[in-house]
């Protein structure tokens, strides 16, 4: 549950927060004068008590008085003493648990030197227990020792944490441990039921026996048992002793067996059952609307407790049929074609083997008539090399206006229709025009004519394409002079005068 570095990089965030408000106390009930303290032991905590095992002849020959003398924690930086906690400790929370920490002290003024608090957290790394053990002339040579700390009944719950030696002097983590703290808990909870698809969790707690106090930390194996099909997840309690569990998605009645999964943590296993049924849905279905010849989108949407529904089928009736469409994303569609341009009542209903079935619901669908329209446009004339914009009317058969879509010249290009207009450009024709040259006479045609076809292509399912021819003549027009029938045409050169005869038929 713990990693030891994961844990020291933690506490040593967390502990210089928490504890120095507990220095600066301490600090404060310190004598200056000898740079020692008398340290009563009736107040202590946590009792010192030097291991049978590692006691000298020496070492029990130590008076009482040296025992009750302390060094004050300015003079026992972290660099003059150290200690080593065990990887973890078993205790139990009905019974005074022993805590054996391997204590290599300094020595200064003849006194053996060590301070630190005994910090204990929840998962949380909330701090549940804080008892210091003062220095003490336990030992006049400085020799390392295995003490044996005395941590009373009920300090802790019966659970998993993290012990932390801090040093009194700097707040430094030490050393950390796991305790786990044995005793026995009781798991209430309830039968359970929800609609499918819900959000809806199942609920237990865990409590303390002895005290009815939460239990923070502690694991809960939860088994979900129907027929042949088991599922097993493990939950961890919150602060509040609490689990929130998720019962299996599918429908059925299901039995559940809560049992703890933390081995120092007795619990009698709690059965219970766990039931999923059919949820509600709320279907609506949609006006829909479309233009002659196209098909129609009928729509309905389905949610079930807030939420889109994502299976099951909708059925749509209309005009003596039947059409299905899945449900994806809380939405069902059909497009179907209607001949008639007219108004349709259509019902949608909603099956699903999870849902409960819905009632048919109603909706308008309307099939218009689309609108003929019609390209107004005069035959065009333009003289020879000219470039002429034109514009070119898009109408309703009733004469209307109208707006969007596309004019196009077959063969060519198109152009926007805007209010009911688009413009053209006309181009009047060059060389074409030249029938021969014969010496300084040339040859020209009168007018030449050519017929292009126009096409309105509608941006819109109610408008109808039309089609029109226009005709534009481009009309013979000196280049040089601007005449635009037969002339003698002048051309001055390097001092010569020109005469060209134009003949135009």
């Amino acid at each position: 549950m713990f990693g030891k570095k994961h844990i020291i990089m933690i506490l040593l965030a967390i502990v210089s927060l928490s504890l120095i408000s507990a220095v600066a106390a301490a600090d404060d009930a310190i004598s200056s004068d000898n740079d020692t303290i008398a340290a009563s032991n009736d107040l202590e905590t946590i009792s010192v008590e030097q291991d049978d095992n590692l006691k000298s002849n020496e070492e029990s020959q130590i008076s009482q008085n040296q025992n009750d003398e302390v060094i004050s924690s300015q003079s026992t930086p972290s660099t003059y003493f150290s200690l080593d906690l065990k990887d973890s400790y078993e205790i139990s929370s009905s019974k005074d648990g022993k805590i054996s920490i391997y204590v290599n002290p300094c020595t200064y003024a003849n006194y053996n030197a060590y301070n630190f608090n005994l910090v204990g957290f929840d998962k949380d790394w909330n701090v549940v227990y804080d008892s210091g053990l003062k220095s003490r002339n336990a030992d006049v040579n400085g020799k390392a020792k295995t003490y044996s700390l005395t941590i009373p009944k009920g300090s802790f719950l019966p659970g998993t944490y993290v012990l932390a030696a801090v040093n009194n002097y700097d707040t430094k983590v030490m050393d950390v441990a796991v305790l786990n703290v044995s005793g026995t808990a009781v798991i209430t909870s309830s039968d359970f039921s929800k609609y499918y698809n819900s959000d809806k969790t199942m609920t237990a707690k865990v409590t303390d026996k002895a005290t009815g106090k939460p239990l923070n930390g502690v694991d809960v194996k939860v088994t979900f048992t129907k027929g042949k099909s088991t599922t097993t997840k493990t939950y961890t309690t919150n602060s509040k002793g609490q689990i929130s569990i998720e019962p299996p998605k599918a429908l059925g009645t299901y039995a559940v067996t809560m049992s703890s999964a933390t081995p120092h943590v007795t619990v009698s296993s709690v059965k219970k059952t766990a039931t999923v049924i059919k949820a509600p849905v709320s279907v609506k279905a949609h006006k829909a609307s479309e233009y002659q010849g196209f098909k129609i989108t009928l729509k309905a949407t389905v949610k079930s407790q807030g939420k889109k529904v994502s299976e099951g089928t909708v059925k749509f009736k209309i005009n003596g049929k039947t059409y299905s469409a899945k449900v994806k994303n809380g939405v069902a569609t059909k497009k179907i074609k209607l001949k008639k341009a007219k108004k349709y009542t259509y019902t949608a209903k909603f099956t699903s083997s999870n849902y409960k079935p819905s009632k048919a619901v109603k909706a308008k669908a309307t099939i218009k008539k689309r609108v003929s329209t019609k390209i107004v446009v005069k035959n065009q004339k333009v003289y020879m090399d000219d470039t002429k914009f034109f514009t070119v009317k898009i109408l309703t058969k009733s004469g209307k206006k109208v707006n969007g879509g596309k004019l196009k010249i077959i063969g060519q290009d198109s152009t926007d229709v805007k209010k009911g207009k688009a413009k053209l450009v006309k181009y009047g024709g060059g060389i074409k025009h030249l029938k021969r040259i014969n010496g300084r006479t040339e040859y020209y045609r009168k007018a030449m004519t050519k017929a292009f076809k126009l096409k309105y292509i509608p941006s819109s399912h109610k408008y109808k394409s039309s089609i029109k021819k226009v005709k534009v003549t481009s009309v013979f027009k000196c280049p040089g002079c601007g005449k635009k029938s037969t002339h003698n045409h002048y051309a001055v050169g390097y001092y010569v005068v020109y005469k060209t005869r134009i003949i135009v038929s």
